[in-house]
């Protein structure tokens, strides 16, 4: 029988979704497109439909005939992913869904924030990370320096004190910041908030000018640490497999980022296979079956991988040029592959 899978996603259909439809039409594969705006419900009757685009009376998208559910993205769509999985509760849980994170019923745990707590939690190293209002972060920051410089008098006593002996721990090396540093959004965004300070000044003038997004949008942030490279890993994995790595690196000494959609050079790459399982661990601690693990060294040394993120969802146009690898036949294999 013929696999069905419903595949959930918001705004446009991208040139990423188009692929993965293709592919699953050559593999003879029944894999429907459904829009998070196809979603409805009625309270007279408590069915949670998914309405056709034909919009014609009675003509729904059954989600219980489907044997997986593949979420691509989520972002601001947590009510209407819990209520398709709440319906697929109601109808028995015959479909398979992924990732296993949306079962979670929680938009908080796709969120950078969250990850870094899980990963840390479960022995993985990731960027030394305070999370807050941007204002915090400024001010955690500010007093960093103070300290640095053994300058207290702007502080309060026990502000102080408590920062001393945070700095004289044993574990002082990991616990204080130093310029440059990463502010990060929460919520990720392919890499469009992600924004580099070298100084104080730079940071409060990036705080001003990030403060709307934090106050009207409700955007959240991260201060990171930054980890000098010459460009960061790309493991793309799939359940338990790795399907492949590469690098990307800056070709601006203007750009810190690494990222494909900002001018990245991408090129195939390989890891140490500890390398690789350890992106497997940490996509499973983070609750992704598809996932784009991206891995950095510190130090350019392969001994110490910290994560940098797990992404949900990952695009893959730079990695199937990077690697030749058959990306969307590969996740549709995938997706087959979970059918009860």
């Amino acid at each position: 029988m013929m696999t069905k899978i419903a595949l959930f996603y918001g705004g446009k259909i991208t040139k990423h979704l188009v692929l993965v439809r293709q592919a699953a039409r050559d593999m003879g594969v029944d894999l429907q497109l459904i829009s998070y705006n196809q979603v409805c419900f009625d309270t007279e009757n408590g069915e949670i439909k998914i309405r056709t685009k034909s919009l014609e009376e009675g003509d729904w998208v059954d989600i219980n005939g489907f044997d997986v559910v593949f979420f691509r993205t989520t972002g601001k769509h947590g009510e209407e992913v819990d209520l398709v999985v709440e319906e697929i509760r109601k109808g028995g849980g015959k479909a398979v869904i992924v990732d296993p994170i949306v079962k979670f019923g929680k938009p908080s745990y796709a969120c950078k924030a969250w990850q870094m707590l899980k990963l840390k939690e479960a022995g993985i190293d990731v960027p030394k990370s305070v999370y807050g209002s941007l204002w915090y972060l400024f001010d955690y920051m500010k007093n960093q320096e103070n300290l640095s410089s053994n300058n207290f008098s702007s502080l309060h006593d026990r502000d102080v004190i408590g920062l001393q002996k945070n700095i004289a721990s044993k574990d002082s090396d990991n616990s204080q910041f130093n310029f440059p540093v990463i502010i990060k959004g929460s919520s990720g965004d392919r890499g469009t908030r992600v924004f580099k300070a070298d100084n104080l000044e730079e940071l409060e003038e990036l705080v001003r000018n990030l403060r709307k997004s934090e106050t009207e949008e409700g955007k959240r942030y991260m201060l990171q640490e930054y980890i000098e490279n010459d460009g960061d890993y790309r493991i793309l994995v799939l359940g338990k497999k790795v399907l492949g790595v590469m690098k990307r690196s800056s070709q601006s000494k203007d750009e810190f980022k690494n990222n494909y959609s900002v001018g990245g050079k991408v090129e195939v790459a390989d890891l140490p296979e500890e390398i690789k399982q350890l992106a497997v661990k940490a996509a499973e601690v983070c609750g992704l079956w598809v996932a784009g693990v991206d891995v950095a060294f510190r130090n350019f040394d392969k001994l110490r991988p910290v994560i940098w993120e797990v992404n949900k969802g990952p695009q893959f146009k730079g990695f199937m040029e990077a690697t030749g690898i058959d990306v969307p036949k590969e996740i549709v294999k995938f997706l087959v592959s979970l059918k009860k």
